[in-house]
C-alpha cells in the first residue's frame, strides 16, 4: 500500500512538471507587447533633383592646323601644324612667307586647357630665307637692298578662344635676331638713317601682333 501510494507522488509531481513546462512553451510563443517583432520601416524615397549641366569645358585634340598672319609673325602669311603632347602642352612646326620664305619650330604652353578661353606663351626659331634686290622708297630716297638668310627667336604670349573645332588666336611677342644685321645695300651707297629704321621695321625681327585661325584635328 506504501509502494502504490509512492508511484502516485511521483506520477503526480511528473504531471504538474510536464504541465507547468508545457504552459511556459505556450506563454513563450505568444508575442509579448515589447518583444513584438516590428517590419522594418521602408526607406524614404525622395524626389530626384534635376542634374546640374557640367561647366563648359574646352574639347581637346590631338593636333590642330593654324593659318596665321600679322605684324612681325614668326611665319609671315603662313600655316603651322600643333601636336599636344599633354593637354597645356604642344609642339608645332610651320613655314610662310614674308620678307623672304620661313621656316621653323616652336611649342606652347596653355595655363588653362580645359577652358574654351586661356593665355598661353610660346616660343619660336625660325629661318627667313635670303631675298636680293629689294628696292625701297622714303621722301625721294630710294635704296636697293639685299638681306641674307638669318636666324629669329620669337617669344610670344596671347589668348586662344577655341569653344570648338574652330578657334582663334591672338599673340603679341617680340622677335629677337640671333645673327648679324642680314641687310646689305648697293655698294657705294649709304642710306640715311630714317630709311634704315624703315628697311629694320620690314624685316625679321622686332614687335609682332598677330591674329590666327586655329582648326582642331583628332580627338
Amino acid at each position: 500500500m506504501r509502494k502504490l501510494s509512492t508511484l502516485l507522488l511521483a506520477g503526480g509531481l511528473a504531471y504538474l512538471t510536464t504541465g507547468q513546462a508545457l504552459a511556459q512553451t505556450e506563454l513563450n510563443s505568444v508575442p509579448q507587447p515589447g518583444n513584438a517583432s516590428q517590419p522594418a520601416a521602408p526607406t524614404p524615397t525622395y524626389p530626384q533633383l534635376p542634374q546640374r549641366p557640367a561647366a563648359d569645358a574646352a574639347p581637346r585634340y590631338q593636333g590642330s592646323l593654324t593659318l596665321e598672319l600679322g605684324w612681325g609673325a614668326p611665319y609671315g602669311f603662313g600655316v603651322s601644324y600643333a601636336h599636344h603632347l599633354s593637354p597645356n602642352w604642344d609642339i608645332n612646326g610651320g613655314l610662310g612667307l614674308g620678307v623672304g620664305g620661313k621656316i621653323g619650330i616652336g611649342t606652347r604652353y596653355y595655363f588653362n586647357p580645359d577652358c574654351p578661353f586661356t593665355p598661353y606663351v610660346g616660343a619660336n626659331l625660325v629661318r627667313t630665307g635670303r631675298i636680293s634686290d629689294v628696292s625701297v622708297e622714303l621722301d625721294g630716297e630710294q635704296a636697293v637692298y639685299s638681306m641674307s638668310p638669318s636666324g629669329t627667336l620669337h617669344l610670344r604670349g596671347g589668348l586662344r578662344w577655341q569653344p570648338g573645332r574652330i578657334g582663334l588666336l591672338a599673340t603679341g611677342g617680340y622677335g629677337i635676331l640671333l645673327t648679324g644685321d642680314p641687310v646689305t645695300y648697293d655698294v657705294g651707297y649709304n642710306p640715311s638713317q630714317r630709311l634704315r629704321n624703315v628697311v629694320q621695321i620690314i624685316n625679321p625681327g622686332g614687335v609682332e601682333v598677330s591674329v590666327g585661325l586655329v582648326i582642331g584635328l583628332g580627338r
